[in-house]
C-alpha cells in the first residue's frame, strides 16, 4: 500500500538544512546527496569502492561523511553518511534503520511522528505541510520498457509516451528559404514565373464539377444502407509538437485548404517525422478508406509511353507542387474528410494526402489538362510530366511553351526545385532515355544481381543456386553449366573458389539480367512482388505472367537493413522489404489495377486489424495507400528468389564487429550478477596508474567529460568522428564514462593492451579465441575499434601460436614431379625396415620405375651407402642402366658423403624430399602398401619366409595394371602380357601362329619395337593425365602459401619432432624461427637447431604476428644476459626436472647408451623454452638448492651414473 514519505528537517554540520527521510528499508546507517554536500563544501573522508544496492541499481561508493546532526531536541556527534553519486538519492540525507535501531526510536506513521527513546526527543513528519513536487528525471531505455510492460499488465491502466526531439521541432517551425525563379528558370520561359512562385500554388483551386472533384463514394452495406462513417481517438502529443500542430492548422487555414467542421467522422492526426529532420502533419485515413469503393481509372501504360518517346533528341521534365491539393473535394462530402485535433475538428476542402483515389482523381484531372498534346509530345504520369520532341530545340521549346501554357490554364503550378529543361537523357518511371539510344532499363532495376558477389560458404552457394534453379526451364544446358558450383556444395568437399566457378557465376548472372530470363514490364500482363527479410537485408523480385503460362522476372531487389531496422521486430522487418520493394518498383505498380505481393510471413496480417500506429506505420501507411494489392503467404522455401537476394553472402554480418551485430547487443543481467574477479580479480596499483595517464592522456574523452559534466549539448560534436550515441553515456562514481553500462576506457594503448593481456592471458580464461576474449572484455568495458586490437594483440600471442592447432586449410598448391620419358631413367628408392629376420635380412629395398611403374625388391641385412651401391649394380643397372634421376626421403644413407660421391661418379641427379613431407614422393609410399600387403596374406606363421616371397611378389606387381599409365609395367618392359590361365606349350604354340601371320624376322621385330615405343608413349601422357588429376583433387583441400621473405618470423608445426616431455599431446605443437632464404616456391630454410635439416615445406609453417601492440610482450624480446665478473650470465627461474641423460647432436635428451651425466632441465626467466644443462653449470643457484631440498637423492644414486637414467 503506498504511504507518504517521513520527512524531517535536519541540521547537518551546523552549516545547512537538509531534507531527511526516514526509511526503514534503508540497511545502513545513513546516506547524504553528493549534490548537498558539494553545495555546503562539507568535508569527506576516501575509502576503498562499496557496492550499495537498490539506489538506480547498483553503484558504488567512495566517499563517507563524518558530521553532526540536530534533529529537533537531538544533537549527534561524529553520525556517519555514505555520500551516494549525483542527486540518485532523491532527498537530501537518509536516515536508516541502524540509526533508528540506536536510538531505540519508536516510528508512528498515521500521526506522523517518530519518538526516539535514548533522548526523548519527538520529531514530526513534514511531508504534510509541504506541497507534492513533480521531478524530472534521467531513465534508461531498457527501464521505460520494462515500466510499459508492468503497466500493460494491470487492468484499467495505460501507459503514454511522447517523443520529438528538439531537432525536429527546431526544423518544422524554421522559416524555409524560397528559391527564387527568376535566377533558376532557363531565360527563355521567363514568361511563366508565376507558374513557378510558390505562393501561388498555395491558392484555393475552383470547383471543376463532377469527373474533376475529389467524390468520396462509400461501399453500401447488405441492407442497402451507407457503412457509419468512422472517427479515431486524439493522439497525444508532446508542447512541442502542439506548437508545430497549431503552426501547420494556421497555414492551412489562411490557404482556405481546411476549415472548421461539425462533423460525425473524425480521422486522428500525428506527427512523422521526415527523413532529412522536420516533422510531417499526417491524418490516419486507413478506416474511411477502407470503406470506400475504388475507382478504377487507368493510369497511363508505361510502354505505351516509353513507344513514343523512345525516338526523341530532346527531353524536358516538370513535377507538379502540391498536386492533390489542386483538386477540390466534391461539394457536400468534406465532412467526410474530417479530423480531430487538440485545436478543434476541421475538414478538407481541397484533396489530401492519404485518401483512396486520389491518385486516379488526379491522373483524370492532368490528362484532361493536357489532352490536346498527350503522347503527341507531351506525357503525365500523375505529378511527373515529360516533355519530348525527336525534332530540332527550337521545335523542343515550342512543345514546352505549349505545355506550360496548358498548365497555367489549369492551374497546375511547379516545383521550382525538380525540374529538368532541354536536356538530351533523363530517368523517367524507372527507365533512363536518352537522345540517339532509345530507352533502356534503369541500371538500379539489376543492380541486386550485378552486385553480387561471389560466394564465400557453401551456403552462400546454395543460396544462389536455389536462386538460378527457379529460371532453370529459360536457360539451355542448366545443369552442364552449373556443374562446377554444383559440386561445391557435395558434402566432405572442401571450399575452393577458383576461376571455373567464378566464369560460371558471372555466367549465370549475366543471363539472369537479359532476355529470355528477364523480360520487359508489361501493364497488361498479371503482375506478382515476391520479397523477404533475412534480418540484416530485404531482397525481393517484380516477375509477370507472359501468355505461355510462364512467370519471368522484370526487375530485381537487394539492399541491407541500417543498424536501427536490424532492431525491428520481426513483422515490421518483413513488411519494410514490402515498402523497399515497392519504392524501387513505384512506377511500374502503380500504372496497373492490381497486383499480388508474396511474403513468407503470415503475421503480416498484423497490420490489417485497427490499432494505434507508431510514426513509421503512418509513414508506410501513406505510402502504401498508393497501391491496390493483396498479400499471400508462400512457406519460406518456396520462397526462394527473394529469400536468396536478401541473404547474399556480401550483406551478411562477418563478424561480431559488424555494426548490426554490434547495435543488437544488450546486456542481459546488470554488472553486479556477473562474476568480477574474471576480468579484474584484484584492483593493483599499476591499473590504477594506467587509468589516471589514460584519462589525462586522451584530449577527446576529457572533452567527452566535460560535455556529460555540463548536460547542455543533446549529441557529441561531428569532428569527435565518436559513432556513440551522447544519450547512452553517463559518469560513473570514479570520473569515467559509461556507455551502454560499461566502463569507456580512454585512448590509452597501454591500458588497452593490459585489459586485454588481463582478459586473455589469465589462468581462469585460458588464451580463448578472438570473439570469446571480444565477448569478456565487451562485459565491463568498451572502446572504438576494440575488435581490431583483439584481433591484433592474438595475432601476436605467442603463447597461441605455440599451443593452439592450426583450422586452416593445407598451405601449397601439390606441385608433381616431371613425368619421365623413359622406361627406368627415372626412379624413386624407400626402404621398408624393421621386418622380422629371413635369412640374415631385415630390411626391404623398394626400387620403383616412375613411369612404367616396375617394381624391383632386393633384401638387405644392412642399410650403409656401399651395401646399397652393391645391390643397385646388381639389380638395377645391369638389367636396366644407369638411371638419370632418384628419388629418396633424407635417411642417413641417403645424405651421406659416400652416398653424394657415389651419385656424382655415376652422374645420377639426387632428388631428396622435403623434411617430414612424404608428399613429395606418393607413388612409392602406395607401392610401398602394395608388398605389404602381399607378403602379409602369405607369409607363414613365424613370419620368418618373406626373403623367398620377393620374386614372385615382383612379378604380382609388374604384371598388374597400373591406374596410372592404363598399363602393366610388364607390357611396357616387354610388349606382352602373361597370361596366368595359359600353359608355357599355348603361349609358345601362339607366338609361332602370330610369327607366321606378321611376317619375316625384320618386320615382326620392327613391329614388336614399334609397339614398345607407342606403349611407352601412352604411358608417359596417361601419367601426365593422371598427375593432372591427382594436382586437382588435392588442390580443393590446398590453398595457396602466402610469399615469404628472408628474416620472416614463422611458425613451424612440431608434431615430427622428439620432445623430452612425458607426453607429445601436452606439448607444444609449434615452435617460432626465422627464415634464413627461399628455396623455391614451396620450400624455405629456418634457423632451426644443428641436427635437424632447415629446409622445410610451407605446409608445416605459418606466419607468425608482426604487428604487435606497442605494450605486448612477445619471446622473442629475449631479456639480455647479465655482466658478472666480466662473463655474461643468464637469469635461471627454476629447475623442473633432473635426470641422468647425454645429449644429442640436435640439442635433445637422450637417456639411454655410455657417457650419461646429470642434467637440470633448467626454465629461464623471460624465455619459454626450457634446456638441459649440466648440473656442475648450476652449483651454488638459489634454484639448485630449492630444487636438491625438494627431491633428495641418494648418494648411490648420483653415483651410477653409467646406469640407466632414473629421474630424481
Amino acid at each position: 500500500m503506498h504511504s507518504d514519505p517521513f520527512l524531517l528537517d535536519v541540521i547537518v554540520g551546523q552549516v545547512g538544512v537538509a531534507t531527511t527521510m526516514i526509511d526503514t528499508g534503508c540497511l545502513t546507517y545513513g546516506a547524504v546527496s553528493e549534490v548537498f554536500v558539494n553545495k555546503h563544501g562539507l568535508h569527506t573522508l576516501q575509502i576503498n569502492p562499496v557496492p550499495i544496492k537498490g539506489i538506480g541499481g547498483s553503484k558504488y561508493v567512495s566517499r563517507v561523511l563524518q558530521t553532526r546532526i540536530d534533529v529537533g531536541t537531538h544533537t549527534e556527534h561524529g553520525a556517519h553518511f555514505y555520500v551516494i553519486p549525483g542527486s540518485l538519492l532523491g532527498v537530501d540525507l537518509m536516515l536508516g534503520l541502524p540509526w533508528i535501531k540506536q536510538h531505540d526510536g519508536r516510528l508512528e506513521p498515521k500521526r506522523g511522528r517518530l519518538y526516539l527513546r535514548s533522548t526523548g526527543a519527538r520529531l514530526k513528519n513534514t511531508v504534510l505541510h509541504k506541497p507534492k513536487r513533480l521531478g524530472i528525471v534521467e531513465i534508461s531505455a531498457a527501464a521505460v520498457q520494462c515500466h510499459i510492460r508492468r503497466q500493460k499488465k494491470k487492468p484499467g491502466t495505460a501507459a503514454q509516451i511522447f517523443s520529438a526531439t528538439l531537432q525536429d521541432i527546431d526544423k518544422a517551425l524554421r522559416i524555409k528559404e524560397k528559391p527564387d525563379p527568376q535566377k533558376t528558370l532557363p531565360p527563355q520561359y521567363h514568361e511563366f514565373l508565376s507558374l513557378f512562385e510558390p505562393n501561388n500554388a498555395s491558392t484555393l483551386p475552383p470547383h471543376r464539377g463532377p469527373g474533376m472533384d475529389h467524390s468520396i463514394e462509400l461501399i453500401k452495406q447488405p441492407d442497402g444502407k451507407d457503412p457509419e462513417v468512422p472517427w479515431g481517438p486524439l493522439y497525444n502529443m508532446s508542447r512541442e509538437e502542439l506548437i508545430v500542430l497549431r503552426k501547420e492548422l494556421t497555414e492551412l487555414l489562411d490557404k482556405n485548404f481546411i476549415r472548421v467542421s461539425s462533423s460525425s467522422a473524425a480521422a486522428p492526426v500525428l506527427f512523422v517525422k521526415k527523413p532529412g529532420g522536420g516533422l510531417r502533419f499526417c491524418v490516419d485515413y486507413r478506416a474511411l478508406n477502407a470503406l470506400t469503393r475504388k475507382d478504377r481509372y487507368p493510369l497511363p501504360l508505361i510502354r505505351e509511353t516509353l513507344n513514343q518517346v523512345g525516338r526523341a533528341k530532346w527531353f524536358t521534365k516538370l513535377d507538379v507542387s502540391a498536386a492533390f491539393h489542386k483538386i477540390r473535394i466534391t461539394k457536400g462530402q468534406e465532412w467526410l474528410t474530417a479530423f480531430r485535433t487538440r485545436y478543434g475538428l476541421f475538414e478538407w476542402l481541397v484533396t489530401p494526402f492519404g485518401l483512396a483515389n486520389a491518385p486516379s482523381t488526379f491522373q483524370k484531372y492532368i490528362n484532361w489538362a493536357l489532352r490536346e498534346y498527350l503522347d503527341e509530345f507531351c506525357s503525365a504520369y500523375l505529378d511527373d510530366v515529360l516533355i519530348f520532341t525527336d525534332g530540332s530545340l527550337d521545335q523542343h521549346r515550342k512543345h514546352v511553351y505549349k505545355t506550360l501554357n496548358k498548365l497555367q490554364e489549369a492551374g497546375l503550378y511547379l516545383d521550382i526545385k525538380k525540374y529538368e529543361f532541354e536536356c538530351t537523357k533523363t530517368k523517367y518511371l524507372g527507365f533512363v532515355i536518352e537522345a540517339g539510344k532509345g530507352v533502356a532499363m534503369d541500371p538500379e532495376k539489376v543492380e541486386a544481381i550485378q552486385g553480387w558477389e561471389a560466394p564465400t560458404t557453401v551456403r552462400g552457394v546454395r543460396s544462389f543456386l536455389g536462386f538460378a534453379n527457379f529460371y532453370r526451364q529459360f536457360i539451355p544446358k542448366f545443369s552442364q553449366l552449373t556443374k562446377p558450383l554444383t559440386d561445391l556444395t557435395h558434402k566432405g568437399m572442401a571450399y575452393q573458389w577458383t576461376k571455373e566457378h567464378q566464369q560460371c557465376f558471372q555466367q549465370l548472372k549475366d543471363l539472369f539480367i537479359q532476355g529470355p530470363v528477364l523480360a520487359p514490364f508489361n501493364p497488361t500482363y498479371r503482375t506478382v512482388v515476391e520479397t523477404d527479410s533475412s534480418g540484416y537485408c530485404s531482397g525481393g523480385t517484380l516477375s509477370q505472367y507472359h501468355p505461355d503460362g510462364q512467370l519471368h522476372p522484370c526487375a530485381y531487389f537487394s539492399k541491407r537493413h541500417a543498424p536501427a531496422e536490424c532492431n525491428y521486430e520481426i513483422h515490421d522487418k518483413e513488411l519494410l522489404a514490402v515498402i523497399r520493394c515497392l519504392e524501387a518498383w513505384d512506377a511500374e505498380l502503380r500504372s496497373i489495377p492490381f497486383f499480388k505481393v508474396i511474403t513468407d510471413h503470415k503475421n503480416l496480417e498484423y497490420f490489417y486489424s485497427p490499432r494505434k500506429l507508431t510514426e513509421r506505420h503512418v509513414r508506410w501507411s501513406l505510402f502504401l495507400s498508393k497501391f491496390n494489392f493483396s498479400f499471400e503467404y508462400r512457406k519460406g522455401s518456396a520462397n526462394t528468389q527473394a529469400d536468396a537476394l536478401s541473404r547474399r553472402d556480401q550483406d551478411m554480418p562477418q563478424d561480431n564487429s559488424d555494426e548490426r551485430i554490434q547495435s543488437r547487443t544488450f546486456q542481459l543481467l546488470k554488472a553486479g550478477h556477473q562474476p568480477k574477479n574474471i576480468l579484474a580479480p584484484m584492483i593493483n596499483p599499476e591499473l590504477i596508474d594506467l587509468w589516471v595517464e589514460a584519462r589525462n592522456h586522451d584530449a577527446t574523452y576529457q572533452e567527452v567529460v566535460q560535455i556529460l559534466e555540463k548536460g547542455e549539448a543533446r549529441n557529441l560534436p561531428s569532428p569527435l568522428k565518436l559513432q556513440v550515441s551522447l544519450s547512452e553515456c553517463n559518469i560513473n562514481h570514479q570520473g569515467y564514462i559509461n556507455y551502454r553500462n560499461r566502463t569507456w576506457v580512454p585512448e590509452h594503448e597501454p591500458l588497452r593492451t593490459h585489459l586485454i593481456k588481463q582478459a586473455h592471458d589469465s589462468i581462469l580464461t585460458g588464451h580463448p579465441g578472438r570473439n570469446e576474449t571480444y565477448a569478456l572484455i565487451s562485459r565491463e568495458y568498451y572502446w572504438p575499434n576494440m575488435s581490431s586490437d583483439i584481433k591484433r594483440y592474438l595475432r601476436n600471442c605467442d603463447v597461441c601460436g605455440r599451443a593452439k592447432a592450426w583450422r586452416d586449410r593445407r598451405n601449397g598448391l601439390l606441385k608433381p614431379l616431371p613425368v619421365p620419358d623413359q622406361p627406368w631413367r627415372d626412379i624413386s628408392l624407400d626402404f621398408i625396415t624393421d621386418l622380422p629376420e629371413s635369412e640374415g635380412c631385415s630390411t626391404l629395398l623398394v626400387i620403383t620405375d616412375r613411369l612404367t611403374r616396375g617394381v624391383i625388391l632386393e633384401p638387405m641385412s644392412s642399410t650403409t651407402a656401399e651395401d646399397l651401391a652393391c645391390v643397385l649394380i646388381r639389380s638395377l643397372i645391369r638389367h636396366h642402366g644407369i638411371p638419370r634421376s632418384m628419388v629418396s626421403d633424407r635417411g642417413s644413407q641417403f645424405i651421406s658423403q659416400t652416398w653424394s660421391r657415389i651419385c656424382q661418379l655415376l652422374k645420377i641427379k639426387r632428388l631428396l624430399s622435403t623434411a617430414y613431407h612424404p608428399q613429395t614422393d606418393g607413388s612409392t609410399e602406395r607401392v610401398n602398401s602394395s608388398v605389404e600387403t602381399y607378403l602379409r596374406i602369405y607369409v607363414c606363421h613365424g613370419q620368418d619366409n618373406w626373403h623367398n616371397l620377393l620374386p614372385i611378389a615382383e612379378y604380382v606387381l609388374n604384371t598388374r595394371t597400373s591406374t596410372a599409365t592404363g598399363m602393366s609395367p610388364f607390357f611396357l618392359s616387354h610388349g606382352y602380357n602373361p597370361s596366368p590361365f595359359e600353359t608355357m606349350a599355348d603361349q609358345a604354340a601362339t607366338l609361332s601362329q602370330e610369327n607366321e601371320t606378321r611376317g619375316s624376322p625384320v618386320q615382326i621385330a620392327d613391329s614388336v619395337v614399334q609397339k614398345l615405343k607407342e606403349a611407352v608413349q601412352w604411358a608417359n601422357v596417361s601419367l601426365s593425365f593422371t598427375q593432372q588429376e591427382s594436382e586437382r583433387q588435392a588442390n580443393r583441400r590446398r590453398s595457396p602459401a602466402p610469399i615469404y621473405k628472408k628474416d620472416d618470423l614463422v611458425w613451424l608445426n612440431l608434431k615430427n619432432m622428439r620432445t623430452d616431455r612425458p607426453c607429445k599431446k601436452l606439448d607444444w605443437k609449434n615452435a617460432k624461427y626465422r627464415v634464413l632464404e627461399v628455396k623455391g616456391t614451396h620450400t624455405v630454410k629456418l634457423d632451426v637447431p644443428k641436427g635437424i635439416h632447415p629446409v622445410f615445406h610451407v605446409d608445416l609453417i605459418r606466419p607468425a604476428g608482426h604487428d604487435k601492440l606497442p605494450s605486448q610482450h612477445q619471446d622473442e624480446s629475449l631479456p639480455p644476459a647479465i655482466q658478472i665478473d666480466g662473463e655474461d650470465e643468464y637469469m635461471v627461474e627454476s629447475i623442473l626436472d633432473k635426470a641422468l641423460i647425454r645429449r644429442g647432436r640436435n640439442g635433445s635428451a637422450i637417456r639411454k647408451g655410455r657417457g650419461l651425466k646429470w642434467h637440470y632441465l633448467v626454465k629461464w626467466s623471460g624465455y619459454s623454452n626450457p634446456t638441459w644443462e649440466p648440473v656442475e653449470a648450476l652449483e651454488d643457484t638459489v634454484a639448485a638448492e630449492t630444487w636438491e631440498t625438494k627431491h633428495p637423492v641418494s648418494i648411490e644414486g648420483e653415483m651410477s651414473a653409467n646406469k640407466p637414467a632414473i629421474r630424481a
